[in-house]
């Protein structure tokens, strides 16, 4: 179920990324989603550089993945996307997943407290952080 101001997405992901990807998020605690919805926002604000510019090509089995992120977010990596040269936005979130479960990018959560939170809902990146005491990926 997507929070509020998300929607859900449903990029072509090949199955052995997913399932790679999802191994690592569950040794880790963290639910998929929730790591492809940070890997595009920190991607979006331009915290998260790519280890490279397409998808493995002996990747098979793609097929839709649910993901939940907000318009913003999907407009502002789509519009990176295009200045990176990732050929759509299937192929940008298969490379941010790839790179999750190679560990060439790692999760890095952050506690805030409740007016730090508030006062980063009116920031000027995509996802409403700072990029300072978000959640956020780290490039390893």
């Amino acid at each position: 179920m997507p929070a509020a101001g998300e929607t859900e997405r449903a990029p072509n992901i090949a199955k052995d990324v997913w399932d790679a990807a999802g191994h690592r998020a569950k040794n880790e605690g963290l639910p998929l989603i929730w790591v492809a919805s940070r890997a595009l926002t920190d991607y979006a604000a331009g915290t998260l550089t790519l280890p490279r510019t397409s998808p493995n090509p002996e990747a098979r089995n793609r097929r839709g993945r649910t993901i939940f992120t907000a318009d913003a977010v999907w407009h502002a990596a789509d519009e990176r996307r295009v200045k990176d040269t990732v050929r759509s936005m299937s192929a940008l979130v298969e490379i941010l997943l790839d790179a999750y479960a190679r560990g060439e990018v790692h999760t890095h959560v952050r506690m805030v407290t409740t007016d730090q939170r508030d006062a980063l809902a009116f920031a000027g990146t995509p996802d409403g952080s700072t990029g300072t005491t978000s959640p956020t990926l780290a490039v390893a």
